[in-house]
């Protein structure tokens, strides 16, 4: 088995103290969110409320650290930085990382009732991964986070981050018009066309319907909270408006998706005469849309790996979750690789491991996947 190059496709970032005490307007001084020392550790807090504390794997304190101190502000920082972050990818012996910032601060921003203040610190964060990842482009792949606060916010904060800011993709947190607003409307069709036009991947990692960050659980082959999103966005007819379009599955397995999709087709097919949604291709199952149109991340997963050709092997990506709470395999990274490609040919090793990720999101001039092998997985015709 040849040596392979990893990039991982799913990992965290980590935010500097100062960042929006520094980046924010002064109309927002007060309610800027700030990190503060706890009895349980340091946590992010903001118009009076507080996030669980940050959960960072001791091993990733700063060089030079004390091994018995607690995590600290300086450790934080460091990590922040892109100096921090090759640093990171050196000790998972990673070549790059696609990075996302989840995590509880997010739920105190996006809870404020001050639309300029969700606007203003979602616009402050882009601004300052783009400046990180601008000095290591081809091994820091930075994904922009989208305010909450409706369609045409959305919508200009997508155009931004991936025309002027460069960042290669986004994340939904919830639909483009808001928690309530169906992805179907109107209003989101800007959206949707600025998405397809600019070739910027869409990551949906948690429900749409716009509930705080749940902890991570760890929990494999489970069907994730999210699943009604996809069949959401392919029932309304999405892809068959903007076939260019492409989202991202942020999950640490994709071995649900199999057995979900059929039963996904089934209860299609068997509701033909009744249902009040239709695909837009009538020769074309629930199941062909979703691996059409998505990526899947996938971990330690040995199911996902060897039902990769019902996936589709340009649709799997590799994902450490550096540093993204209790599915993270950092510093482990690699030997989570290894374990779960043992036995697998190397031209698809070479595939998850790093060249899918690199052609999705462009890195490195990278050559967009043709029409053969986005179509190159194996279809079943119910009978």
């Amino acid at each position: 088995m040849s040596a392979q190059t990893l990039v991982s496709a799913a990992s965290g970032v980590v935010l500097p103290s100062d960042l929006w005490t520094r980046r924010l307007p002064k109309a927002y001084a007060e309610a800027a969110p700030q990190l503060v020392d706890t009895d349980r550790g340091l946590a992010w807090r903001a118009e009076g409320r507080l996030a669980a504390p940050l959960a960072l794997p001791k091993a990733a304190r700063a060089p030079g650290s004390s091994p018995a101190s607690a995590f600290s502000r300086t450790d934080v920082d460091w990590l922040a930085t892109a100096a921090g972050r090759l640093w990171l990818q050196q000790r998972e012996d990673v070549a790059g990382e696609v990075l996302y910032s989840l995590g509880g601060v997010w739920n105190l921003i996006q809870g404020s009732a001050d639309a300029g203040f969700v606007e203003a610190c979602t616009a402050a964060y882009n601004d300052w991964l783009a400046e990180v990842c601008a000095s290591a482009p081809d091994r820091l792949i930075g994904i922009a986070k989208l305010p909450t606060t409706g369609a045409e916010a959305a919508t200009a904060a997508l155009t931004r981050a991936a025309g002027t800011l460069r960042l290669r993709g986004a994340l939904l947190d919830t639909w483009p018009g808001g928690p309530e607003c169906p992805p179907a409307m109107g209003e989101c069709e800007a959206f949707w066309e600025a998405a397809e036009a600019l070739r910027t991947p869409l990551s949906i990692y948690r429900s749409l319907a716009g509930e705080d960050e749940r902890d991570p659980v760890v929990a494999g082959g489970a069907i994730p909270d999210y699943f009604s999103d996809l069949t959401t966005i392919i029932y309304a007819n999405i892809p068959d408006k903007r076939p260019g379009i492409r989202f991202v599955s942020l999950s640490t397995n994709a071995g649900w998706a199999p057995p979900a999709f059929e039963a996904l087709n089934e209860s299609y097919m068997r509701t033909a005469s009744v249902r009040r949604v239709n695909l837009g291709d009538p020769d074309l199952y629930p199941s062909d849309y979703l691996r059409r149109f998505f990526s899947f991340v996938v971990q330690d997963d040995r199911v996902a790996l060897l039902n990769r050709a019902y996936l589709g092997e340009a649709h799997m990506l590799w994902g450490s979750f550096a540093l993204m709470g209790l599915d993270s395999a950092w510093p482990d990274g690699r030997q989570a690789f290894e374990r779960a490609t043992a036995g697998l040919p190397d031209a698809f090793r070479a595939k998850l491991g790093g060249d899918n990720t690199a052609r999705l999101y462009g890195v490195r001039n990278a050559e967009p996947f043709s029409d053969e092998e986005i179509l190159a997985y194996d279809s079943y015709a119910l009978l």
